[in-house]
């Protein structure tokens, strides 16, 4: 036996490997060309969201460190339900938005984007690459 060796089984392999190859081709394409298309009127936008973070308040003060000791945490904690946080990143010029709601039904991935009408208006066009 060896309990150090695993095999994911529940996430299932590209069915077609050609399709997949090109796929990571044209994403990564887009990457390199991200300048370039910025300067044409072209974003490329990089999103990743994060549902389900608890969110958590501590029921009690932390006690600052001290000489000799170490800062002391309290373990019990208080929940306030969970957030969503969504993060979009202009490949080309490195800015990015960051948006967190309580919410998550009422909302979508290209909601942070539609709060920046600088970014996007109906004009133009746009990649948005989202991440796994």
């Amino acid at each position: 036996m060896k309990p150090h060796r695993t095999k994911y089984w529940l996430n299932h392999k590209a069915e077609d490997e050609a399709t997949f190859r090109q796929e990571v081709r044209d994403v990564c394409k887009l990457y390199h060309q991200a300048q370039e298309l910025h300067e044409s009127g072209v974003h490329v936008i990089s999103v990743d969201e994060k549902t389900g973070i608890q969110a958590l308040e501590r029921i009690h003060p932390d006690h600052p460190m001290s000489k000799g000791k170490l800062e002391l945490h309290e373990f019990e904690y208080k929940r306030h339900g969970t957030q969503t946080l969504i993060a979009n990143f202009e490949v080309a010029t490195g800015k990015s938005c960051v948006q967190r709601w309580a919410t998550p039904e009422q909302k979508t991935i290209l909601w942070p984007i539609s709060r920046r009408p600088s970014l996007l208006t109906p004009r133009q066009n746009g990649y948005l690459l989202p991440t796994n």
